[in-house]
């Protein structure tokens, strides 16, 4: 996809599609996308924030680590894009985040330590933290055939 390209979404009955190009540009369209949908689930604003700043961090992990500076990443596609699927499902909110860039070792990883990143004021690594301290599920997998994908659920709790 072109890095200028608009992000393209695509409803169906239960589903709503996200396209967009594996770019930092493509950042703040899809925190649109995401915080008025959850805002019309019927999510309380601080959990609307939450939600939009994990998938934020997903999706800029997406562009600086998957697709990265280079072209090499592991499958054979033209250009770098993002797709996100989301639906409800049993009071879940259900995001998946897929690319087709470099593959990461999820299970392996272990953030440093964050208080001391925090008091050092460095910057970067806190994405996988932002998404397991504010989302009630994390998972990733990684497959040759549908690429990279991470999935990200919030409850939404009756009030």
């Amino acid at each position: 996809m072109d890095p200028n390209a608009a992000i393209d979404i695509k409803k169906s009955t239960s589903r709503l599609f996200v396209r967009a190009p594996g770019h930092g540009s493509s950042l703040r369209p899809i925190r649109v996308v995401i915080t008025d949908l959850v805002r019309q689930i019927g999510f309380p604003e601080d959990e609307v924030a939450k939600i939009e700043m994990a998938v934020d961090e997903a999706c800029a992990n997406v562009v600086e680590h998957a697709y990265g500076a280079t072209r090499n990443w592991s499958w054979e596609h033209p250009d770098p894009e993002i797709r996100l699927t989301i639906h409800t499902d049993n009071n879940r909110l259900v995001i998946q985040i897929n690319d087709n860039g470099k593959r990461f070792d999820f299970a392996a990883y272990r953030p440093g330590n964050i208080l001391e990143r925090i008091r050092a004021m460095r910057s970067g690594g806190y994405g996988i933290a932002i998404m397991r301290q504010f989302m009630d599920e994390v998972e990733y997998t990684s497959d040759e055939m549908t690429g990279n994908t991470l999935r990200l659920v919030k409850h939404l709790k009756k009030t």
